[in-house]
């Protein structure tokens, strides 16, 4: 209920008109609406929901082979001879049967697989919503840092050109070589192809993010940076794997995967156990089938009322290799949960590791940049006084411009790690 509230809220927000009309030329959009949009949009949601209710229509016909079963029919032949009969029954007018399972241990066994299954396609959908949620968050997050890195690239674009203009000045003067001022123009040229590539980037990540949310290829979407934080990240490694196992949906999916097998194998065992159904059939014959010339006493009306029994003595090993692939199959999934939990625990490891790395990362980037920053000011308080000149000016706000591109470099990476960690714990949604 919360989740579909938070969607109508967001709908609301952005104003979702009816019939899907034209939007806004632009939008702000958090990043919490984009994942409240991207699960309720996104082919992928849609796909996983479509499954679910596939494997629930499946799981009500496997629930009626256990209910009672009633067929009316009418069938018309000629015989010569000996009456024969149609599909087992005489030929009548008009026929009803019916038939009731009263005891079918296979039956049980594979409903109740059945509805493990449908449990595993459900728990299946929580998995694609948790890979949705930390897609979103990954694009929206290099759409907004795309975009900051075309703008400063754009700045440093600006202060490369005001180092050409003073080096050529120097080259006229004698006081720098030609090739220095061939090698500055190499390096506007890249800078101008950073500045391509981050705007290139931007609109793919744009575009990624339209096809996510569902939104209109008219939009142009605003992004605020966003600030993903979770206990998640302070937990040791451990302690994570364990909160983790309790409650990853893949884990659990697993698990029903497991029980489902078992029930398959205990349904294939059950093949060769009685199995006992009330029956009932009604004829009404016509007299155009020489019935009456073959007994001495016609009857119209016939009818049966019973029990059937039925017991399996030979097969040709049939069951017996049909239990046999079955327990194969759920050893094969157990062993699959085994390698999870393993892949599990070392990516919760690696990802902790990572994280700490990268955060080390932005701490060394930040402090550049602040070392960068204190540099500008010290030559703007040297330019005032006259014993700095434009040129030291320039240098130094360059080299600001570079250190806060790196400084952006390590926040993304920083994003990246935390969100692969809330991923690989399937936590990524309770930040949201």
């Amino acid at each position: 209920m919360n989740r579909l509230f938070g969607v109508f809220l967001v709908l609301s927000v952005l104003g979702f008109p009816s019939g899907r009309q034209a939007f806004a030329e632009n939008l702000t959009l958090t990043l919490e609406e984009a994942v409240r949009l991207a699960l309720v949009h996104s082919p992928d949601a849609l796909m996983a929901k479509a499954q679910t209710r596939q494997a629930e229509a499946a799981l009500r016909e496997t629930r009626a082979i256990d209910l009672p079963r009633a067929v009316v029919g009418t069938g018309a032949a000629y015989n010569n001879g000996f009456p024969l009969s149609i599909e087992g029954a005489a030929p009548s007018i008009f026929r009803f049967e019916a038939i009731h399972p009263l005891f079918n241990a296979q039956n049980k066994n594979l409903i109740r697989e059945a509805g493990e299954s449908v449990k595993a396609v459900r728990i299946g959908g929580d998995i694609v919503d948790n890979e949705l949620a930390a897609q979103t968050a990954s694009v929206y997050f290099r759409l907004d840092q795309a975009r900051k890195i075309a703008a400063l690239n754009e700045s440093v674009l600006a202060e490369t050109q005001k180092r050409r203009e003073f080096l050529e000045i120097d080259v006229e003067a004698g006081r720098a070589r030609p090739v220095d001022a061939a090698l500055l123009k190499t390096e506007i040229a890249a800078a101008n192809q950073e500045i391509l590539i981050a705007r290139e980037q931007a609109l793919l990540a744009e575009a990624e993010l339209r096809e996510l949310t569902g939104l209109d290829g008219a939009v142009s979407i605003r992004t605020i940076t966003p600030a993903m934080e979770s206990p998640v990240y302070g937990m040791d490694a451990a302690a994570l794997f364990e909160k983790t196992a309790a409650s990853s949906p893949e884990i659990m999916r697993a698990e029903a995967k497991i029980r489902a097998k078992e029930f398959h194998v205990a349904a294939e065992k059950a093949e060769r156990y009685p199995r006992i159904a009330v029956v009932g059939e009604y004829g009404m014959f016509s007299k155009s089938n020489n019935y009456e010339d073959y007994y001495n006493r016609f009857e119209r009306n016939n009818y049966l009322i019973g029990v059937s029994a039925q017991l399996s003595l030979f097969d040709g090993s049939r069951s017996k290799a049909r239990v046999a692939q079955s327990r194969e199959e759920l050893s094969m999934e157990q062993l699959d949960l085994r390698r999870l939990k393993s892949d599990m625990k070392r990516n919760i490891q690696k990802g902790l590791s990572d994280l700490r790395i990268a955060r080390g990362a932005v701490d060394v980037a930040a402090a550049g940049l602040e070392a960068a920053e204190e540099m500008v000011e010290i030559n703007e308080i040297l330019f005032e006084s006259g014993r700095a000149g434009e040129r030291e000016m320039t240098e130094a706000r360059l080299n600001a411009r570079r250190k806060e591109l790196a400084k952006l470099d390590a926040e993304q990476n920083l994003f990246e790690r935390k969100v692969e960690l809330l991923r690989v714990t399937g936590s990524i949604l309770t930040v949201f």
